[in-house]
């Protein structure tokens, strides 16, 4: 669908409203917004759009240079992405060394973020309930939009931190109320849900094209049944209880997207096309945003404005991942950082076409490791040797060049091999999410870059049928029901069915498909987490590949050599939560005890 922009006069728009006196005559008092925003049906519009714009926890699914959150990237990075950005690594941010407590990275601009927002709802829900100016309809529309953030918010929360404070009104600044202590898991997670579960009573099922961006019913529903399978797996930790109940609860939900209230609401974008590495490709371009996979997604705009509201500035993805300058720019001028470099541990685990493992240990799968594999492998990863953007793109340490005079080959020296700045650290490059009609920067890589207003997916169909399939069968085994919505991933995808296979085998199946389905979208790094699997996975080496030619009978062969590329950690149970920060409990000494092992 193409984007429709209305310009939005919002200049003396502010967090507080206080310097709109011209606009609004608004008298200030001790809350943490003004409460004369709530007597003017356009002030309460350009708050709740505010919200929207301002939230930031939930949403860097990128690690972006210009964001605010340096560590937003991180639970996209463990075993999926290495960066040679020391912007975000300082070298250490794979072995957790820089997570600690006196750090500003990541966790303290994370929790205060949150609770910044947090305090916004707070104010907007007590406004809504206290406005006269609104038709009933469109208050309970803006209600659903806050109970669903606030839930969004805690959820982003208690994933990292686990206990946090409950804070459910406006506050006065000046009151001691607002040190508040840290409520138990348990008080959270009810929280979390009574919210989702509000947001699906107000939210509508359907929202015209002027609102593209908003929640609705379908999100606050998917998010929630994400959130019982993420439940059901940390709470055992702390209850000591089965999660059966969480994992019930979870495909209960994920089912009324499926075959209840919501059903065909959603499918499968591309999921008949004949070429399944371009359908599935496709879904992620700004050419087939607002498609029917699509469940809720962040807005972005090349000009900050847009017809909904809610659309943000431009983010640096096309920048940050793209290589430096590559083929038809090889003048140096639209070249990218060549960051969100994909690991060996991720391409691995691509599966050959007939659906079979890859296995090193083939020597038919060593000799042409990119041969043969799964369509979401060609659609995710650029590969040594694959053509791109009008040339053939290397990553390897030298590279044939064929001589047509002589009519013969030769190997030279590879100026963009591995390693090189502003390429590749691993050998590989992000495909899925490029869009290869967009340059891939700008002239001096800091301005916005074409293509930064594709909208970044936070949750779509595929996810929810996994979550179904996962739930379902934790709970109960394998039945007909897990298999055709694990099937119908699989088949999009360009893999054979399965059948019959016994509850741990079909767990196996299940994780790995999600880690291959849902790569690069913020998801594995929760995934891990959820599955306590820390040590398993994001405690071993990140790998990539190093790459040479020879000439066999004249012709170039290539030979591969899987790479150790830093060495990992992780400290069971310490890294399963971030610290609260030195700088929160400092000032609110109640907060402590601290996470354990902080």
């Amino acid at each position: 669908m193409k984007k429709i922009y209305l310009i939005l006069f919002i200049t003396c728009f502010a967090w507080v409203f206080s310097a709109c006196e011209d606009f609004l005559d608004i008298t200030p008092n001790d809350r943490i917004a003004d409460s004369g925003v709530w007597d003017n049906a356009n002030s309460i519009k350009l708050y709740i759009n505010d919200v929207y714009q301002s939230i930031n926890g939930p949403l860097y699914i990128w690690s972006s240079r210009n964001s605010r959150d340096n560590i937003g990237g991180a639970p996209a990075i463990f075993d999926n992405f290495m960066t040679g950005d020391l912007w975000y690594n300082g070298g250490n941010l794979y072995t957790y060394s820089q997570w600690n407590k006196s750090s500003s990275l990541g966790a303290l601009i994370r929790w205060t973020d949150c609770y910044t927002n947090i305090r916004k709802i707070n104010n907007a829900i007590e406004g809504l309930n206290n406005a006269t100016v609104l038709s009933q309809e469109n208050k309970e529309r803006y209600l659903g939009d806050m109970y669903f953030w606030r839930a969004m918010l805690y959820y982003e929360l208690f994933r990292f931190y686990g206990k946090t404070p409950i804070i459910d009104h406006a506050q006065n600044r000046h009151e001691e109320e607002i040190f508040n202590a840290r409520d138990k898991e348990t008080d959270v997670v009810d929280f979390i849900i009574s919210d989702f579960e509000k947001a699906i009573t107000y939210l509508p099922k359907d929202i015209p094209s002027t609102e593209l961006g908003r929640a609705t019913k379908g999100a606050a529903i998917g998010m929630l049944s994400t959130a019982y399978l993420y439940f059901a797996g940390v709470m055992p930790d702390i209850t000591g209880e089965e999660a059966r109940e969480y994992f019930k609860k979870a495909y209960e939900t994920a089912d009324i997207l499926i075959s209840g209230e919501l059903k065909d609401k959603y499918g499968l974008f591309g999921k008949d096309a004949t070429d399944k590495a371009e359908a599935y490709h496709s879904l992620f371009l700004a050419a087939n945003e607002y498609n029917e996979e699509v469940i809720f997604d962040i807005q972005f705009t090349d000009d900050g404005v847009g017809v909904t509201g809610v659309e943000r500035r431009g983010h640096d993805l096309m920048g940050v991942s793209h290589p430096g300058s590559f083929g038809e720019n090889t003048d140096g001028s639209y070249g990218g950082w060549g960051r969100n470099a994909p690991t060996q541990n991720l391409v691995d685990e691509f599966r050959m076409a007939d659906g079979s493992p890859f296995d090193w240990n083939n020597p038919a799968h060593a000799a042409n490791p990119y041969e043969n594999r799964e369509p979401r492998f060609y659609a995710s990863i650029l590969y040594n040797g694959v053509s791109w953007r009008g040339d053939v793109l290397y990553s390897s340490i030298d590279k044939p060049e064929y001589n047509a005079g002589r009519n013969q080959y030769r190997i030279v020296a590879n100026p963009i091999k591995r390693g090189t700045n502003s390429y590749t650290m691993t050998g590989y490059y992000l495909k899925k999410l490029i869009d290869p009609s967009k340059r891939g920067g700008t002239p001096n890589r800091y301005t916005p870059f074409e293509g930064s207003d594709q909208n970044l997916i936070v949750l779509r169909y595929a996810e929810i049928l996994l979550t179904y399939a996962e739930a379902k069968n934790e709970y109960s085994g394998p039945d007909a029901s897990v298999y055709e919505a694990l099937n119908a991933v699989r088949n999009r995808g360009g893999l054979p069915s399965v059948s019959g296979l016994g509850q741990p085998e079909l767990q196996e199946l299940i994780r790995t498909e999600r880690h291959i389905e849902l790569c690069f979208e913020n998801k594995r790094y929760f995934d891990i987490m959820r599955w306590r699997k820390g040590p398993e996975i994001i405690g071993q080496n990140v790998y990539g590949i190093d790459i040479n030619y020879t000439l066999v009978n004249g012709l170039p062969v290539a030979n591969y050599t899987k790479v150790s590329l830093t060495a990992k950690s992780f400290e069971a149970p310490k890294n399963y939560l971030m610290p609260v920060p030195d700088a929160v409990t400092g000032r609110n000494p109640i907060l402590l005890p601290n996470n354990p092992g902080w």
